[in-house]
C-alpha cells in the first residue's frame, strides 16, 4: 500500500513539474524566418511549450504556444496596462484560424480568418459598443469585395462596396460609416 502511494505521488510530481515547466517566461528572441516568426532562447534552442513574455511593469506582454521554434496554437498580446489586444492562431508560425483585435473596452475591433497566412473569408469591423460597422471579403488573401453598414436613425443599412473602392489609402475612410 505504502509503495503504491510512494509512486503515485512521484507520477503527480513528474507531470505537475513538466506542466509547470511548460508554462514560463524565458529570455529569448524572435525574426522572421521564411516568411514565418522563429524564436529562440537565449542558447539558441527553438522554443516549445506556452512561453510569457512581460512588460517592464510585470504585466503579460503575450502568451504564446510554441512549437519547434514556430508560433503553433493560440497567441494572445496585452498592451502595457494588461488590456487583452490580440489573440489570433497560427499553425508552424504562420496565422491559420481566427484572429481577433480588441478595443480597449474588450469588445472586438476587428475578426478575420486565416488560412496558411492569407486572409480567407469575411472581414468583420466593429464600433467600439460591439456594432458591426462593415465586412469585406477575402478569397485566398485577394480582396473580392465588401460592404459598410449604417445605422442611420438606428436602422441597419448596407452598402456595397466594391474592390476598387477598398485600398488602403481609403481604408480607414470606407469603415466610418456615421452619416
Amino acid at each position: 500500500m505504502q509503495k503504491i502511494f510512494i509512486l503515485i505521488s512521484v507520477i503527480i510530481s513528474i507531470y505537475s513539474g513538466n506542466c509547470f515547466a511548460s508554462e514560463r517566461n524565458i529570455e529569448h528572441t524572435c525574426k522572421t524566418e521564411n516568411d514565418r516568426f522563429y524564436c529562440v532562447d537565449k542558447n539558441q534552442q527553438a522554443l516549445n511549450g506556452k512561453i510569457y513574455d512581460t512588460w517592464n511593469n510585470g504585466q503579460y506582454k503575450s502568451i504564446i504556444n510554441y512549437k519547434k521554434g514556430y508560433s503553433d496554437g493560440l497567441a494572445t498580446y496585452f498592451n502595457e496596462e494588461g488590456k487583452l489586444m490580440e489573440r489570433v492562431y497560427f499553425k508552424m508560425g504562420i496565422k491559420n484560424g481566427m484572429d481577433k483585435i480588441y478595443y480597449d473596452n474588450r469588445t472586438i475591433k476587428i475578426s478575420a480568418q486565416y488560412n496558411n497566412g492569407l486572409l480567407d473569408g469575411w472581414q468583420n469591423f466593429y464600433t467600439p459598443e460591439g456594432k458591426q460597422q462593415g465586412k469585406i471579403y477575402y478569397q485566398q488573401g485577394k480582396l473580392t469585395g465588401g460592404y459598410c453598414l449604417s445605422y442611420l436613425h438606428n436602422r441597419r443599412q448596407k452598402v456595397a462596396v466594391s474592390r476598387e473602392q477598398i485600398s488602403k489609402n481609403a481604408f480607414n475612410q470606407l469603415f466610418n460609416c456615421e452619416e
